[in-house]
């Protein structure tokens, strides 16, 4: 195809247009937009709703995707606590994708403490893969 690097030598030299070389980091973009709903969430201006929440964590689930794909091109396998801790986030939210979100009102500051680990853990590792360059 001509879209992959390994179809076109002019794609590995010089990129091909409209394609995605695979080195820009897909969870920065996200962060913001989570961080945003975890403070509305957390000083009730924005209180839990099934819509919401649905919206939340597909958010979620695709932030927690893309930091994975991050770690693994910036080189670092998981000892499996990054994993198990986006498990334990998406599971406050009701499990994977594809099913309604359902929060417990009591169990909101423990879910956006966890997020919130999760995202400070994902950011500490791509600093140092920032300084292992």
């Amino acid at each position: 195809s001509a879209y992959t690097s390994d179809a076109d030598s002019s794609a590995r030299e010089d990129g091909l247009s409209g394609t995605n070389s695979g080195a820009e980091l897909e969870a920065p973009r996200l962060i913001p937009a989570i961080q945003n709903q975890l403070t509305l969430m957390q000083n009730g201006t924005q209180p839990p709703n099934p819509d919401n929440l649905t919206a939340y964590k597909n958010m979620s689930g695709d932030l927690i995707n893309s930091m994975i794909a991050d770690l693994y091109r910036a080189g670092y396998a998981d000892s499996g606590n990054f994993r198990a801790l986006g498990d334990s986030v998406l599971e406050d939210l009701g499990g994977g994708a594809g099913t309604s979100s359902s929060l417990d009102r009591s169990q909101l500051p423990q879910h956006v403490d966890r997020m919130q680990r999760l995202i400070r853990m994902y950011q500490q590792t791509m600093r140092k893969a920032a300084d292992r360059q």
